[in-house]
């Protein structure tokens, strides 16, 4: 329902240390993988308001409803390659600290954070759960583009591994809502979707089903930091290799998709957030898998 903002920077980080290696192109292997590297291959990406049910199948929404999104042109993709030797063979998205960020902030872990827009609305709408939480006709305040992203990991076949044969059921898919905030996650009568109907008289219908997106990341032990202490955000899971490292220890490596948009159907995606600027940094970890109950 509004056109979205261009992402300024992002990082992506391995945790420390050459426990894990992460790559582009399954070739070239490292610890990070910087800003520099993901706009020499993404370029600047414009986000706009998409929705899925997957997480793989996006499609334009509002008043372009039925068209199908373009990845790098309306919502961020990009593939990426893990590989390790040691005996902990699951990757995990770990560490979300978007609460304890400002814009110009540096620091260790997952986040989206984005700089904020002065909005004034000009129209009377509920902007909450409670019918009196309501934004008035005139009323300024702040909003965030980083309240309404989502980020998607869909496990793939690793082709440069023909030790990997997994089925399609056996690889992961997780989607992430690094807002946590569930009250205002998706298809809500509030926020957005009251300013829509309130500026142009339209009513969409709200959808009746939803995709599976988590709102919290693994925790891993804290005497033990190579075991996961639950697999909410375990990503993939590393299949060995017929290489080597030189000291001759097997390499496990796997592959995933990342996706990012920006879900259209958040009660935080408002017009206000045109313009918006995101920083965005993803941190993973090597750990072992937590015994599922």
């Amino acid at each position: 329902m509004a056109t979205i903002n261009n992402i300024e920077g992002m990082s992506i980080t391995a945790s420390a240390g050459n426990e894990l290696e992460i790559s582009l192109d399954g070739e070239n292997f490292s610890n990070i993988l910087t800003i520099q590297e993901l706009n020499e291959l993404l370029g600047n990406i414009v986000l706009r308001d998409v929705t899925t049910q997957n997480g793989i199948d996006f499609i334009r929404g509002g008043l372009t409803q039925g068209g199908q999104a373009i990845q790098n042109e309306h919502y961020l993709s990009f593939e990426l390659w893990f590989r390790t030797t040691r005996t902990e063979h699951h990757v995990y998205l770990i560490n979300n600290v978007s609460h304890e960020m400002e814009y110009d902030s540096i620091i260790d872990g997952t986040y989206v954070v984005s700089r904020g827009v002065m909005w004034t609305s000009s129209h009377d709408f509920q902007y909450g759960l409670e019918q009196s939480d309501v934004i008035t006709r005139g009323e300024s305040r702040q909003y965030f583009a980083s309240e309404a992203v989502r980020i998607g990991f869909t496990e793939l076949h690793d082709e440069q591994n023909d030790l990997d044969t997994r089925t399609e059921e056996q690889l992961s898919r997780f989607i992430f809502d690094p807002s946590e905030n569930e009250e205002r996650s998706y298809g809500k009568p509030y926020g957005a979707y009251s300013f829509f109907r309130e500026r142009t008289r339209v009513t969409l219908d709200l959808p009746e089903t939803f995709a599976d997106v988590s709102y919290r990341l693994s925790n891993l032990d804290p005497i033990n930091p190579y075991q996961a202490l639950d697999n909410e955000s375990l990503i993939t899971t590393l299949q060995e290799t017929n290489q080597v490292d030189a000291q001759g220890r097997t390499i496990y490596q796997g592959k995933i998709r990342v996706n990012i948009w920006i879900e259209g159907w958040d009660a935080d995606a408002f017009d206000a957030i045109i313009n918006d600027r995101i920083k965005i940094q993803l941190q993973f970890k090597i750990a072992r898998k937590a015994i599922d109950e």
